[in-house]
């Protein structure tokens, strides 16, 4: 993506708030063990407001006095450090491509902030990510408070939540943000594709994950969005399952939910199908209620409508399924009111989807309980599932061991939806079909 828009999205950002001064980190290296690390992943508010993907940065938003400048702060260059971890950009060359009006080493950031937040009303930090320095500029901010006779200007006064304004804006996709997981569904389509051509009775879970890893990895992603459920048989019934390393059996099913990311942006996508290429009469059935209720959920995802709503809907129609399958008995109302359909169906409908797996963005209308409305260009998924584990008492035999969930990625437009993973096998037929075809069509 362009710099402009970096630029263009801090401007919106700036006013949006009231006069007062931001603080947005980026992320720092999380330690592993001894002297390696995790893999860096960049804080995404940060990455959303100026595209950079290096640890240890702070931008610092100013609006005073109906001025406003940004600022920014990274790791100064440093020969040595970068002999052993990479590249540095170093503050000019940053401040360059992001076009902020400043750019400074990071370690000069506490000395600019006492210089900085004098004469804002209010401080804006995240509550809840980089509390150190959060913590950091609240304590500046008080111990220029105190010394406020020396001064011409007084600190902040309020500290408010900058994490609900970046995250309001990140609600509604551009379309570069778009194009990048259009992009990335290409590949998470070929890496299921290629799962369902590979998994057979004998092949282990940690075989079909290695696959998608090494798909997800090629390109033109950029790896795994999140851990890969990898989960056969009664494994499906364990909702985040990412042990991924036992041998797959005949009869039965594997649901795998895993999507690849692109510049930070996530593709969620979950299918189940049968390790033996041809679904039991009893899976079918699950499958198709399951099916169903995700159809419908689809069929209103346009402007207006909420993800209470869609819920709802899914709910209803597994509730029928249920009673269909013997599980429940009674009414469609009197079990949903009594919540007997959670036993099966544990979790929500969906989420947001974006620069997180489960993007931060507003699920209620501020200051109500209201569900946000759908509006062009929001994505979300929508994942209905039923499970039985083989644990349970009470139900059916044949239902024992069945865990279905079926996910796709939605993109509400300007009058109704897209579904960005429409190409991915879904129907019982179309992913019979899938899971005959050979996986070297899939290796190069």
């Amino acid at each position: 993506m362009s710099e402009n828009i970096y630029n263009t999205r801090r401007k919106k950002l700036l006013e949006m708030m009231d006069d007062g001064i931001a603080v947005i980190a980026s992320a720092v290296y999380q330690h592993k063990s001894n002297d390696t690390e995790f893999p860096f992943r960049q804080n995404s508010n940060f990455r959303y407001l100026t595209g950079l993907t290096e640890a240890d940065s702070a931008l610092v938003l100013s609006k005073k006095n109906g001025k406003t400048k940004q600022i920014l702060f990274v790791r100064p260059k440093d020969p040595i450090a970068e002999m052993w971890a990479g590249k540095r950009l170093g503050p000019d060359k940053a401040a360059e491509l992001t076009e902020v009006d400043e750019g400074y080493s990071i370690n000069d950031l506490e000395e600019k902030l006492e210089e900085l937040l004098p004469g804002h009303e209010n401080l804006y930090v995240h509550l809840s990510e980089r509390t150190d320095i959060a913590d950091m500029a609240r304590k500046i901010s008080a111990s220029l408070f105190h010394k406020k006779r020396a001064q011409k200007e007084l600190p902040p006064a309020t500290i408010k939540n900058i994490g609900a304004l970046v995250e309001r804006m990140r609600l509604i996709k551009d379309e570069t943000e778009i194009a990048q997981m259009r992009e990335a569904m290409i590949v998470t389509d070929k890496a299921h594709r290629a799962a369902m051509a590979l998994a057979k009775p004998g092949v282990t879970e940690q075989e079909v994950n290695a696959l998608m890893m090494y798909l997800f990895s090629k390109g033109p992603s950029q790896g795994s969005a999140y851990d890969n459920i990898v989960a056969g048989g009664n494994n499906a019934c364990i909702l985040h399952y990412i042990k991924n390393d036992e041998p797959l059996n005949s009869g039965d099913l594997l649901l795998i939910d895993a999507g690849s990311e692109l510049n930070g942006y996530a593709t969620d996508i979950t299918r189940t199908f049968p390790v033996s290429g041809t679904f039991t009469g009893i899976q079918k059935e699950v499958y198709n209620i399951i099916l169903d209720s995700q159809i419908a959920a689809i069929e209103l995802s346009k402007p207006g409508n909420n993800s209470k709503m869609l819920h709802a809907k899914v709910s209803e129609i597994l509730t029928q399924g249920l009673i269909d399958l013997k599980v429940l008995s009674g009414s469609v109302e009197e079990n949903i009111e009594k919540d007997n359909h959670r036993k099966f169906f544990p979790h929500g409908t969906g989420h947001w989807l974006g620069l997180d797996v489960h993007d931060q963005n507003p699920y209620l209308v501020e200051g109500t309980n209201e569900p946000t409305p759908f509006e062009k260009g929001v994505i979300f998924t929508i994942e209905p599932g039923l499970y039985f584990p083989k644990e349970l008492d009470n139900i059916p035999e044949e239902l024992k061991g069945i865990g279905i969930r079926t996910e796709d990625n939605i993109l509400i437009t300007a009058d109704g939806h897209e579904n960005l993973s429409h190409m991915i096998p879904k129907t019982v037929e179309e992913i019979e079909e899938a899971c005959k075809q050979d996986v070297k069509d899939f290796l190069f």
